[in-house]
């Protein structure tokens, strides 16, 4: 779908969202000005926050719950707290449509235990694709990562604290058109827990990315480390509120997340104003963390070294 522009009754908001798209007669996607918003790990363009022009213009984030009106635009009276209320059940009844068709499809994947057949499928070729990023067969087994023949990707099969199945991420071969996709889309992206069994409340380390969390937890070989995977930089709010619950959270982000964009924030820098600076670390390597860690041929000490480099921002 091509980028549009909002409609002039919503200017002021312009210069702070991106990826907009017209997706109907008075309907228009984008990021939100608030909770921010990226690409999508199928590469569709980011939609949280939508944007209705009709008798009422309103922008509502889907992601943080906030609502956007012009009370600059000419001609326009904000809605009554009653049509406000309407509206706004109007567009939790359509979420929780879409989840309930979705949580189908979820509980119906988890029926079938694909992630174990496409661990159980796969030739030497597809484990040594494996091996070669950090994983042995052990953890392949212990984490059901496995290979989708028909979509000629690795699979990441992401497991809740319940080992429930969450969701299934797919790492394709060809990244011509994009790195990563869902089996369910619609889904709110989870975490990789290294391990499930953990938890969440004490000294959280998250990485970008399920394989750099996977990596790192193999090299450091600690059994009490608790490490998660971050589906990006925009995580969703259960993520955060997960995260925010816990006493220290130690962040491991990809190089350039640290850079500042026109607004003076970076990436990095919103990400742990949303979990709380006074609990939060940093550390941004001069290159991903699983490719220098493979490169070097790095043990656990080198992984405890560059964990205390960590800093407050």
């Amino acid at each position: 779908m091509r980028e549009s522009s909002l409609p002039p009754v919503f200017a002021q908001y312009a210069s702070v969202v991106q990826y907009v798209q017209k997706v109907g007669h008075s309907k228009w996607t984008s990021t939100c000005p608030a909770c921010l918003g990226s690409v999508h790990p199928d590469g569709e363009l980011p939609n949280r926050c939508v944007w209705f022009y009709d008798d009422k213009p309103l922008g509502y984030c889907f992601q943080c719950g906030k609502t956007f009106w012009p009370d600059k635009a000419p001609d326009w009276t904000p809605p009554t707290a009653e049509e406000l209320a309407g509206w706004q059940r109007e567009r939790e009844a359509e979420q929780e449509a879409r989840l309930r068709s979705t949580q189908k499809a979820l509980d119906n994947l988890r029926g079938t235990e694909l992630w174990v057949q496409y661990n159980n499928m796969m030739s030497e070729r597809e484990r040594q694709w494996w091996r070669s990023r950090g994983i042995p067969d052990s953890f392949q087994n212990v984490w059901g990562f496995g290979w989708c023949h028909d979509r000629n990707a690795a699979s990441i099969p992401l497991f809740g604290p319940d080992y429930e199945l969450r969701n299934i991420k797919y790492r394709l071969a060809d990244t011509s058109k994009g790195k990563y996709r869902y089996h369910l889309a619609g889904l709110p992206a989870p975490l990789f827990l290294a391990d499930p069994d953990m938890l969440l409340t004490n000294h959280i380390i998250a990485i970008e990315g399920e394989l750099k969390a996977a990596t790192s937890y193999i090299v450091l070989d600690d059994s009490n480390a608790c490490i998660v995977g971050l589906p990006g930089l925009s995580p969703s709010q259960s993520i955060i509120d997960t995260l925010a619950q816990a006493d220290r959270v130690t962040l491991i982000l990809d190089p350039d997340s640290d850079t500042p964009g026109t607004d003076g924030w970076s990436q990095a820098g919103r990400l742990v104003q949303r979990i709380g600076r006074h609990k939060c670390k940093l550390l941004v390597p001069p290159c991903k963390i699983d490719d220098g860690l493979l490169a070097s041929q790095a043990n656990k000490w080198d992984v405890r070294r560059l964990l205390s480099q960590t800093v407050y921002m």
